[in-house]
């Protein structure tokens, strides 16, 4: 009876430690919280039994909810994205400090979209995708308004911030390029195409590596590699002719819509602009759906020829587009060949960028956003039992349940063989127990004791033997992880001397500019002091003239004033002979 219940108790236990059986767990607790949600409302508990279920069961819910993650288990840092239906906010989880992005989303916004199922989409690839090129979810959970992911945070921002910070050369290009098709044929071997390749939904690592976000347009591929929708979906400058045609009518179309955008991302890295962008929307689709004549390489520009041909291959009718076969043909395009990068070593290479960053939280490389501050929506209040909170039932995930070790479950898998092993020896025992007493097997007794001792010798040496190759083991471990540790330090620190190679390259060419700006301001001031001095050398020579002038109108003034004096001195003789002259006349 105890070995029975001693065995339940180990089964129970390894049901718990299976992942799947915790994600059960998880949607019992959902279901309790859930349904606590939809039927704790006066309309509906004039139903008794709907009342009783309520009174019932909403001090566990509460419970479940207070012992459950929530967003009380962490700090709030920046607000590093927003859109139509929630916003991504950087955080502190407070146990570990450890930083994520957590996205939060509206369950009423999710539920008024016609397409509403897509978070599960996007909650499966980020928890199960386990690839480097792929955003991981380390948590997902809710409360009554709200769904929460939990994710990585990615310090380096996204290739737009890139794009806008720097001419990408063609070199770049090619990086970035072969990094987007590997992550995206993650995706596809998932089964899920993307449709909403586009550079604000490729992230930087804090080595610069690009990784793959925001999944909430994936759909699944059928049992053909189609699928079928009715809806536009995706970004208008982005978007395939095929997704495009698929507005009000069914549509089937695969991953190769996907390589479509990879052109579009490629022609927009190199030429700083989408290939079909016009002032309307409806001019953007006409042009894509025109793509033949509408597609053109911008002659001041100067790219290669492989790489116009890659674009071609890409921006042309799903039937003859690249990677409808798979990725291979897109990886032997002539495009990729270069003597630095491959596709076997790329995430191991240093990233032509390697973002500079001081902490864990730096978020540098994320432009301020400002919250908006409207009133949110939420369910209104029922008039008979709406379930609003039952298609997030399952939606709570813990990535740390993949961590558990599995030694105890192995032993616990052999505790049965032990138990019966046992059994085995109180069985021989038993029986030399019943011939121990036999003077004809005393003997036999004394040669397998001999044996034993023997064989205990053998063991010990062994146990050594096995306790020396364990210890070099271990050394030999520690060394490679104290060489991979050096390794990465090494790669790292190329990784910053590189970026700071090319900060120190940056500024000698603002330094080369800003002397040529000088120089250039140091010529005209010269030219201005020349053309002041000139103006010098000619005020001075007008100031001697006016000087001369001063002086000949001083002469002549003294000449004046002696011309008066004379014409004076005659007017008074004349007026005295006239006077002499009249008193001889009177005289006469």
């Amino acid at each position: 009876m105890d070995v029975e219940r001693r065995r339940r108790a180990n089964t129970l236990e390894r049901e718990m430690r299976d992942p799947t059986s915790i994600c059960n767990v998880d949607c019992l607790l959902d279901t309790v919280s859930a349904l606590v949600s939809d039927c704790d409302h006066d309309t509906l508990k004039r139903l008794k039994n709907i009342e009783q279920y309520a009174a019932k069961y909403k001090p566990l819910a509460q419970r479940i909810n207070q012992l459950r993650m929530n967003v009380e288990d962490f700090d709030f840092i920046k607000l590093i994205g927003a859109g139509a239906f929630g916003e991504v906010q950087l955080v502190r989880h407070k146990s570990s400090s450890q930083v994520y992005a957590m996205k939060r989303l509206s369950k009423f916004e999710m539920m008024k979209r016609p397409d509403s199922a897509f978070f599960w989409e996007e909650r499966h690839i980020m928890a199960h995708a386990n690839s480097e090129w792929i955003v991981q979810l380390h948590f997902a959970f809710q409360d009554s308004k709200y769904l929460y992911m939990v994710m990585d945070f990615m310090p380096g921002g996204d290739i737009v911030s890139l794009m806008g910070d720097y001419d990408i050369p063609e070199k770049w290009a090619i990086f970035y390029t072969m990094e987007v098709v590997l992550a995206l044929d993650t995706i596809h071997n998932m089964g899920f195409v993307h449709r909403d390749v586009k550079p604000d939904n490729m992230l930087h690592d804090n080595y610069g590596h690009l990784k793959l976000a925001d999944f909430g347009t994936c759909m699944r591929m059928g049992a053909n590699g189609q699928v079928v929708s009715s809806n536009a979906v995706g970004t208008p400058d982005y978007i395939s002719p095929e997704v495009l045609q698929s507005q009000g009518v069914d549509n089937e179309y695969g991953r190769e819509c996907d390589w479509w955008s990879v052109g579009i991302f490629l022609y927009e890295m190199l030429f700083g602009e989408t290939p079909f962008y016009a002032d309307s929307l409806v001019g953007t689709y006409g042009k894509i759906m025109d793509h033949k004549n509408s597609l053109s390489f911008p002659q001041e520009v100067e790219i290669s020829e492989q790489a116009k041909a890659l674009i071609r291959a890409f921006l042309t009718d799903r039937t003859q587009r690249l990677g409808r076969y798979g990725i291979d043909d897109i990886k032997a395009h002539p495009f990729f060949r270069n003597d630095t990068w491959s596709f076997d070593n790329i995430r191991e290479s240093v990233p032509p960028v390697v973002p500079e960053l001081t902490s864990d939280d730096d978020t540098r490389n994320f432009e301020d956003i400002e919250r908006d501050e409207k009133p949110e929506e939420v369910f209104p209040v029922p008039k008979g039992f709406d379930g609003n909170h039952l298609p997030f039932i399952g939606f709570t995930y813990t990535g740390d349940y993949q961590l558990l070790s599995s030694d105890t479950v192995d032993a616990e898998a052999k505790e049965p063989n032990s138990v019966n092993s046992n059994a085995s020896n109180n069985h021989a025992h038993g029986h030399g127990h019943n011939h121990r007493h036999r003077t004809s097997n005393s003997n036999e007794l004394k040669r397998l004791e001999a044996l034993l001792e023997r064989e205990r010798g053998r063991a010990d040496a062994l146990e050594k033997q096995d306790t020396s190759l364990r210890h070099k083991i271990e050394l030999s471990g520690k060394r490679e992880v104290e060489l991979q540790r050096i390794a990465a330090e090494y790669e790292k620190d190329l990784a910053q001397r590189k970026n700071n190679y090319k900060v120190a390259m940056q500024k000698v060419e603002q330094e080369i500019e800003l002397r040529k700006k000088t120089e250039a301001l140091l010529v005209e001031t010269q030219r201005n002091l020349e053309n002041e001095q000139k103006a010098k050398e000619d005020n001075r020579a007008l100031l001697e003239r006016i000087s001369e002038l001063e002086k000949s109108h001083a002469s002549l003034d003294f000449e004046l004033k002696a011309a008066q004096g004379r014409y004076q001195q005659e007017v008074k003789a004349h007026q005295e002979t006239e006077k002499s002259r009249l008193v001889s006349r009177e005289e006469t």
